[in-house]
């Protein structure tokens, strides 16, 4: 039995975490933390998980002291990192849930997200968790940056076709929509209910999302020079989130030949389902860690559609992050997950 921890177990995605793991029989949650609700029985927060009766939240200061192995991450840019270099310095490894481990530079994260990084020397070290891709590089990692929820959804169905050199060198077009939950617990005025009910709202249009920067630095990883340009829209929806990718195609290749090329990649990946005959959508994904990716070929242009649906809080999140630490703990991949 392994037993973990969480910081910043009071938000949607460290709710998602106690419910993943309460379904896992190979590790135990030693602490959960909230500076806001301390002392808090976490089965008193979440009545819908009492397998936690016994189990309280307390403050990261004093999870510092407990014996765990692993630690999640789950707390806002520039935040999590603090956290994450304490247990790191006593030998436990970390997945990050947050944004401070998904880029190799610190040069990256203050661009995209306007900061300096609390500690860059932690950043050569640190794994990007798309795990159907850096699966090895996972499994023997300190420190793993969970990808973010669009990254995810937009990575996955096109990683393949950079990777075969079939994408043009001209911008990629993603129009991507998510449940509200990806905006996090603490209300505003765009995601109050009043706001976002019968509604669909485009924001952050263009270049100014910090996904942005994340997806890039993968496509560049895999051979793509070329920039995305992206509109997210918030959905009137709890959780789910479904991501329409155009690109131009780089030389002839018929619809056929283009599904051979996601069916070699995915061929053996549990989580990722390719769909032929039909499109993805929202709800085949909601609560579960799968990505679900089909495309068009559209007659008379060169050009590739391509969609994916995962739950932005499962396979772009939470489900994704123990996904990670299945592999990294040493278990099959799928426990607690399927």
């Amino acid at each position: 039995m392994k037993r973990i921890g969480i910081i910043g177990a009071a938000g949607y995605t460290g709710e998602e975490l106690l419910k993943i793991l309460s379904k896992h029989n190979g590790v135990q949650v030693a602490f959960a933390t909230s500076e806001r609700r301390g002392g808090v029985g976490v089965a008193q927060l979440f009545p819908h998980l009492p397998m936690y009766n016994d189990l309280k939240l307390c403050t990261a200061d004093e999870a510092l002291g407990r014996d765990v192995e692993l630690v999640f991450t789950c707390l806002h840019a520039g935040e999590s990192v603090k956290w994450a270099k304490k247990f790191l310095d006593r030998g436990v490894r970390v997945i990050d849930l947050g944004s401070d481990f998904r880029f190799k530079t610190p040069a990256a994260y203050d661009e995209w997200y306007n900061m300096r990084h609390p500690h860059p020397e932690l950043l050569c070290d640190a794994v990007y968790g798309l795990t159907e891709w850096y699966r090895d590089d996972v499994r023997e990692a300190k420190v793993v940056g969970n990808p973010g929820c669009y990254p995810t959804s937009v990575l996955l169905p096109l990683l393949p076709f950079l990777r075969a050199g079939l994408v043009a060198d001209a911008p990629i077009i993603v129009d991507a929509k998510s449940g509200v939950s990806g905006a996090g617990k603490k209300p505003g005025e765009t995601t109050h209910f009043v706001s976002v009910n019968e509604n669909l709202s485009p924001y952050k249009v263009g270049r100014v999302h910090r996904h942005v920067g994340e997806m890039e630095k993968e496509m560049r990883a895999f051979g793509g020079g070329m920039n995305i340009v992206f509109s997210p829209h918030l959905t009137p929806l709890t959780r789910g989130m479904l991501s329409t990718i155009y690109f131009q195609l780089a030389g002839q290749k018929s619809r056929d030949e283009l599904f051979a090329v996601v069916d070699d990649a995915y061929a053996n990946e549990p989580f990722v389902h390719i769909l032929r005959d039909r499109l993805p959508n929202m709800k085949m994904a909601q609560n579960s860690n799968f990505c679900f990716i089909g495309l068009v070929k559209p007659a008379g242009v060169n050009q590739v559609i391509l969609f994916s649906a995962i739950d932005n809080l499962g396979k772009g999140a939470s489900a994704q992050a123990v996904q990670n630490m299945n592999c990294m703990l040493g278990f099959e991949e799928t426990k607690g997950l399927l």
